[in-house]
């Protein structure tokens, strides 16, 4: 964490009191769910769209809370001004109790996140790892297959790992949403069988303005080889290229390049729309 508080509850404190018992079975059984988000330049990006996803999360697993619509952007917002942090990522955790009272709320300020210039302009590099989460339209602190995949990922030097089902279907990456490109279509796992991301409904937004079609299709891993291009999406990373997915070496086409340069417009666009925090 960086800075010197945090919110527990809707309360700002300092980090040194945000704390949990060794014998927090809530917490170390995994009953909780997290969102992260990102602000730049003193803008925070979207966080009713966070809020919507983490309240959405816990319903999927039968967290309840006394949280409502607003508190977590309200505690975000606080937060940034009292650590006076222009740009950071945001982590909220929303650890579950026997009851909806005894649910805690933690939102935290971290170390931004940006990605090597070059892996936008040459493309990363992403392993395939056989692997599924559970709850997957949920955004659960289970994340035991997520961290085994991106430590392989990143001892094998890769951006990331995208995930395979037990069919034979990629799904999406350890903190990334997977996109394709054939032809002038672009393509993505439906939505039921990943975690939507925030950047994945801001991109389909962004190409539906600018009249790029897109179609949500399973893709099993034998059809890589099939495909014009492929490229992640997450809140740090915006639109990633890929250059090799797996064994496949891949061609960054122009559709993609035109995609990266819309969503950054895009983004640009909210910016410009709203207030700075401090």
């Amino acid at each position: 964490m960086i800075g010197p508080y945090c919110i527990f509850n809707q309360r700002l404190i300092p980090i040194e009191q945000a704390v949990v018992s060794v014998d927090d079975l809530n917490f170390s059984y995994g009953y909780g769910v997290y969102e992260t988000l990102k602000v730049r330049n003193r803008i925070l990006y979207f966080p009713s769209l966070h809020e919507e996803r983490l309240f959405h999360s816990a319903s999927v697993i039968g967290l309840s809370h006394p949280f409502k619509p607003g508190d977590i952007t309200g505690g975000i917002q606080e937060l940034v001004r009292a650590n006076k942090t222009e740009h950071t990522n945001i982590k909220v955790l929303l650890i579950g109790g026997d009851t909806a009272e005894q649910a805690r709320l933690y939102i935290m300020t971290l170390n931004p996140l940006f990605p090597d210039r070059k892996d936008y302009k040459q493309g990363a590099t992403a392993l395939i790892y056989p692997g599924e989460r559970v709850f997957p339209e949920a955004k659960t602190l289970n994340m035991l297959v997520s961290t085994l995949a991106f430590r392989a990922a990143k001892k094998a030097g890769a951006y990331d790992a995208v995930l395979k089902n037990r069919d034979g279907y990629l799904t999406e990456g350890t903190r990334t949403n997977l996109f394709y490109v054939k032809g002038e279509v672009v393509y993505t796992p439906p939505r039921k069988q990943v975690l939507e991301g925030v950047t994945r409904i801001t991109l389909l937004d962004a190409l539906q303005k600018k009249g790029i079609p897109v179609q949500e299709r399973p893709i099993l891993a034998t059809e890589i080889p099939d495909q014009d291009g492929f490229f992640l999406t997450s809140t740090s990373t915006k639109v990633m290229p890929l250059k090799k997915l797996g064994e496949h070496n891949l061609t960054i086409p122009s559709l993609l390049r035109e995609i990266m340069k819309h969503y950054d417009a895009y983004l640009e666009a909210y910016a410009a729309s709203q207030e700075a925090l401090f």
